[in-house]
């Protein structure tokens, strides 16, 4: 190996292992962390079957947002009268980058943990989408 002239072995390695140095310190940059957000799927008892995961999943992707995952839920210690035209407990959840989570209350989502309390530890149960 030739030196240029004024560098010796040791100036060479210092760099080297600056270069390493800097370079590694991007790997350490934590990523984002995904939270959970949920919203109604918006069926109306004898008239619509509301949204489906994809859709909703779908429209959030339209708009940047990384959905990590989807799934169909049912909001529990919650009575809805079964009568045409009323709501129901059906919800959709998804996992989305918490840099995103401003933008998807925005649309109307909530934070899934919100759902929590002393009598139901989730607030949810998951179910199969139709």
């Amino acid at each position: 190996m030739r030196l240029l002239k004024g560098n010796t072995p040791s100036k060479f390695i210092v760099a080297g292992c600056l270069f390493i140095t800097v370079s590694l310190a991007g790997c350490a940059i934590k990523q984002s962390k995904d939270v959970t957000v949920y919203q109604s799927r918006g069926v109306v008892q004898c008239e619509t079957t509301g949204s489906t995961a994809q859709e909703s999943r779908d429209k959030l992707m339209s708009i940047g947002v990384n959905v990590e995952s989807s799934q169909c839920a049912r909001l529990n210690d919650l009575m809805f009268a079964s009568v045409c035209g009323g709501k129901t407990a059906d919800i959709l959840v998804h996992s989305v980058n918490a840099r995103d989570l401003k933008i998807v209350q925005e649309m109307g989502f909530t934070l899934i943990r919100e759902l929590e309390s002393a009598e139901s530890e989730t607030g949810y149960t998951i179910v199969p989408c139709e």
